[in-house]
């Protein structure tokens, strides 16, 4: 998978992603909700993204 520019990213409100900030540390989980990226841990935090990948699946071992 390569990182896409975050303007290609889907905007479907509380649907995860993982997102490119480079401003705010390197790579992060979010969701886009009301217009903006937000921290999925945390949505009070805004997040500024360059570009997105789409989350993993889980392994198939992991419990």
């Amino acid at each position: 998978m390569t990182p896409q520019p975050i303007s290609t990213a889907p905007q479907e409100d509380d649907q995860p992603l993982l997102l490119f900030c480079p401003h705010q540390g390197g790579w992060h989980t979010g969701v886009w909700f009301r217009g903006k990226w937000l921290a999925y841990i945390d949505g009070s935090v805004v997040l500024e993204p360059s570009h997105w990948l789409p989350v993993p699946v889980d392994p198939p071992d992991a419990e």
